[in-house]
């Protein structure tokens, strides 16, 4: 998929191209708040964050992963491939000026995310070979005339595969980073000294409790919501919801779906297209049940990255789950490090019939329905907070003060 397709495909918009600014500004401490954090700094350090295509609101965890490390380590600067068009509290440069910028600010540390984004960086890939998704700009040699220590996490999906493949190319890059951190079981079975950092994804202060659905007993209203990879499951909610009353149940699919909007009734379902970041968040207020019916990809050819199993709960569910919307979910991965079965969320198969009688028995008893949502939301937002996360790992990195 090339920049131009990608963009069009999640509806972005790429930020002006500017040239460099020769004489880039500090990004200072203002605030009484980054005062306080910076005591906490520890001197002589200072990290760059690096993405792909960055801003984007859209993305989840990214963006908001980024403003934590901008409120917790205010002087990091963010470089990006494709700067995109989307608000965010500091300038994002271009890549193309990260060896200068990094000498001129004293940058010591730097931080990337997704293994194939990462293999870029390090200088890993074939660039003669093309890639679905976008592998990182090669800064392998600012790397090593400036002596930049380079972390990373590796997530389920971004190129990482639990395939023989999959885990020596892992294993390859983790040789070439100063810290490989990863929530994933296999990641951390399989690389000798990662580092091991909570699932934690979701931006809880943005994602915030509500219980006004629960006064609503009709229709029961769920939400799919996610990119099209067939794994996702949005097959299985459709065929789920075909025979179901539209008096009694709605759907709502938000994600690139609108061309699937003849398979179901419009009184039944909704096609929403991409949402902002508020209007999902709006969603969430009127939605009951959060519908992840995920399964495992198969794998493909070596070097292919098909064979992903997403984490779970996916971001998607636990951004609805701090909302206060009731999971009904499979767990390919039987994952149940977070989340516990039947307590903070309700289990489901991966089938249509399966997910149609969990909904059906959603529907039959709400007071019950509505305790495991509550148990769920509090589980997310005690556990899964993302700026509890991001503060271990910057605290493993040596950018604070113990």
């Amino acid at each position: 998929m090339r920049i131009e397709e990608f963009v069009a495909h999640y509806g972005l918009e790429l930020a002006e191209a500017k040239p460099p600014d020769p004489t880039p500004r500090e990004v200072g401490f203002g605030t009484a708040v980054e005062a306080a954090l910076r005591r906490r700094v520890r001197p002589g350090r200072r990290l760059a964050w690096l993405d792909n295509t960055f801003p984007w609101r859209g993305s989840g965890f990214r963006y908001h992963e980024a403003l934590a490390i901008h409120e917790l380590r205010p002087d990091t600067l963010f470089f990006a491939s494709y700067r995109l068009a989307d608000p965010f509290p500091v300038p994002v440069h271009h890549v193309s000026d990260f060896g200068r910028r990094a000498a001129r600010h004293g940058i010591t540390d730097v931080y990337g995310v997704f293994q194939l984004f990462l293999e870029g960086l390090v200088g890993m890939h074939d660039r003669t070979v093309a890639q679905e998704a976008f592998p990182g700009p090669d800064i392998s040699q600012a790397l090593r005339r400036l002596r930049l220590r380079l972390h990373g996490m590796v997530y389920p999906g971004g190129g990482f595969v639990p395939t023989q493949d999959g885990f020596e190319r892992v294993r390859a890059l983790a040789t070439r980073l100063s810290t490989t951190f990863s929530y994933v079981p296999e990641v951390l079975d399989a690389v000798p000294g990662a580092v091991a950092v909570p699932q934690a994804l979701t931006a809880t202060g943005f994602y915030r409790p509500s219980t006004g659905r629960w006064s609503a007993r009709t229709p029961l209203v769920c939400l799919f919501a996610a990119d099209d990879p067939p794994r996702k499951g949005l097959d299985t909610a459709i065929a789920a919801f075909r025979d179901l009353n539209p008096t009694a149940f709605h759907l709502h699919v938000v994600g690139p779906h609108e061309h699937r909007r003849a398979e179901l009734p419009e009184p039944l379902a909704t096609f929403h297209g991409w949402l902002e970041p508020e209007q999902l968040a709006e969603l969430h207020r009127r939605v009951h049940v959060f519908l992840s019916p995920v399964r495992a990809e198969p794998p493909g050819p070596r070097g292919s990255h098909a064979g992903v199993t997403d984490g779970f709960p996916t971001q998607a569910a636990a951004d609805a789950m701090s909302s206060g919307c009731l999971l009904v979910s499979s767990n390919p991965a039987d994952d149940h490090r977070v989340l516990s079965r039947g307590t903070d969320y309700v289990p489901s198969e991966a089938t249509p019939a399966a997910v149609r009688d969990a909904v059906l028995r959603v529907a039959a008893d709400l007071p019950a329905a509505r305790r495991v949502a509550e148990r769920g939301q509090a589980t997310v937002r005690e556990r899964m907070d993302i700026r509890r996360s991001t503060e271990l790992k910057l605290r493993h990195m040596g950018l604070f003060e113990e």
